[in-house]
């Protein structure tokens, strides 16, 4: 591993079980290899650090896990850079880290929106619920709806795309020319398209998009 804690990218194994990886722990990787974000943490740590010291001597009780050192799993410093919202960032050297440490605000936004007040943002529609009875054909109910007023809207059911099989390749790739590889070494990762430097540097644009927005 380099000094960003990223593997080799010459062999997949290098990566772990990625199978076992969560979509935070996905998404967690391609941030970590931003380099905005790497400098940002650089930047942050230390004050931050002594910040949360002298917060820790005066209520402990605030902190059950201790006081975690920036060197440590956890450890986050305050972000804008991640969905534009007021975040946490962790140290992007380490991978494995806490799953609380990577769920991110807009993780649960791009599932459900709740909201506290009667009328709902542009552009959102609200469904509501009765607890007293069966949740699971009121979800079907809503989805359904929800759907016909998207495609009124839209003019078609917008579908969420993603491409996981593509992603530990994406991770290889980046790596590579992190690591100074050339582009017709980059492009051998590229097993079911056409291995040419010009498709690596279409891949590399592609998970360089995944790092930003993922």
């Amino acid at each position: 591993m380099n000094d960003w804690g990223i593997p080799d990218w010459q062999s997949a194994a290098n990566y772990g079980d990625t199978g076992k990886w969560s979509e935070n722990r996905w998404r967690w990787e391609f941030l970590r290899r931003r380099h905005d974000l790497r400098d940002e943490f650089d930047a942050k740590a230390e004050d931050e650090f002594k910040t949360k010291r002298a917060l820790y001597s005066e209520f402990p009780q605030m902190f059950p896990d201790g006081l975690l050192h920036p060197h440590e799993p956890g450890f986050c410093v305050s972000t804008m850079l991640i969905g534009g919202e007021l975040q946490q960032l962790p140290n992007p050297r380490i991978g494995e880290q806490p799953w609380m440490a990577i769920e991110w605000t807009d993780n649960v936004v791009r599932k459900v929106r709740q909201f506290h007040t009667e009328r709902a943002p542009e552009g959102y529609r609200r469904v509501d619920f009765d607890l007293s009875k069966p949740i699971a054909p009121q979800i079907e109910f809503a989805k359904e709806y929800l759907l016909d007023l998207q495609r009124e809207e839209q003019g078609k059911a917008v579908q969420f795309r993603r491409t996981p099989s593509k992603w530990l390749t994406y991770l290889r790739v980046l790596d590579a020319r992190e690591a100074g590889a050339s582009w017709s070494q980059v492009s051998g990762l590229l097993d079911h398209t056409a291995q040419t430097p010009q498709t690596a540097r279409d891949m590399h644009k592609q998970a360089t998009a995944l790092c930003f927005n993922f």
